[in-house]
């Protein structure tokens, strides 16, 4: 999927491949995947955003955007078809050749968690599921 986000050097798209906490400083390095609303430009999004904070009312959208009922009725309409394209040409997935081996090391807490991520990615198992397992492994750092 393409991202606003251009490349300065030849403006194709560029793609995530690090997520970083500032938190406890931990890095997560692949290839990660940009949903549908990754691609819209900063007007979309701001519309988004009011209509979110007027709850869906297009009313109350007319005087935060200072446009008539039936422009805003059309802007819904574009964003619906555009945001339904992309959806439909976000078919592609993450194939488990894209994902790096683990070395055959220790499991520590990091290659645990790495492992989770990696069976994440590969659908072996569901979000819900990884989570809990995170969970559990940073829990028994802690204790």
């Amino acid at each position: 999927m393409k991202t606003s986000i251009r490349c300065p050097s030849c403006s194709g798209p560029l793609t995530p491949v690090e997520l970083h906490c500032d938190a406890c400083d931990i890095a997560v390095r692949g290839r990660f995947t940009a949903n549908e609303f990754c691609s819209l430009g900063e007007e979309d999004l701001h519309f988004l955003r009011i209509f979110v904070l007027c709850e869906g009312r297009i009313r109350d959208m007319e005087s935060a955007l200072g446009v008539s009922y039936p422009t805003i009725k059309a802007r819904l309409a574009k964003l619906k078809e555009t945001l339904a394209a992309q959806a439909a040409g976000a078919a592609e997935k993450v194939t488990p050749a894209q994902i790096p081996a683990a070395a055959p090391i220790a499991p520590t807490q990091e290659s645990r968690a790495a492992q989770v991520l990696r069976d994440l990615a590969q659908g072996r198992v569901e979000y819900d599921a990884a989570l809990e397992k995170l969970r559990q492994i940073a829990k028994e750092n802690i204790t």
